[in-house]
């Protein structure tokens, strides 16, 4: 009788012990992954905002602003984002086709084109956005840096149009 208590003795602790190690296991792999994902948390679905000229002329402020205005938009843009995707594979088999069927590609090319006026549209109304929420010297320091970047740009294209072509 002793025998079989110190058999189930022993099963019993090595069933501890495993029990132990597989909720230690546990608890690294939810701890690491919490470290984890604070130190590189998901990706914002508006990365940063680009509006052109407009972006680089604004402050770190505005331009925190401005993205922090289109991820409230997020939605819009994972939808178009999706339908991009969705419309690149169809255009892409359009493009292979056997018949060549151009009517089709148009109507493709015409969706693509209708999205990025959309994508125009939204930038244009966050920044007529952000410049209302600008107070009269923002709006005035904003008009001067896109006076110097745009002085910069035509200066940058004189230079290359009078720079000497190479010869073929």
């Amino acid at each position: 009788m002793a025998a079989a208590e110190t058999r189930n003795g022993r099963g019993l602790r090595w069933a501890l012990i495993g029990s132990a190690v597989l909720n230690l296991l546990l608890m690294g792999f939810f701890i690491g992954g919490w470290i984890a994902h604070e130190r590189h948390p998901p990706r914002p679905v508006v990365g940063d905002v680009s509006l052109g000229a407009f972006t680089g002329a604004l402050s770190p402020e505005d331009r925190d602003a401005l993205r922090k205005a289109a991820q409230a938009r997020g939605s819009e843009f994972r939808d178009m984002r999706r339908q991009a995707r969705s419309d690149m594979t169809a255009l892409i088999a359009a493009i292979d086709a056997e018949p060549w069927d151009r009517a089709q590609v148009a109507e493709l090319l015409e969706r693509h084109k209708a999205r990025t006026v959309q994508r125009v549209d939204i930038g244009e109304q966050l920044i007529l956005d952000r410049l209302d929420a600008m107070s009269a010297e923002a709006r005035h320091s904003f008009a001067e840096r896109l006076r110097e970047g745009a002085a910069r740009f035509d200066k940058r294209k004189k230079d290359r149009e009078d720079a000497p072509k190479p010869k073929p």
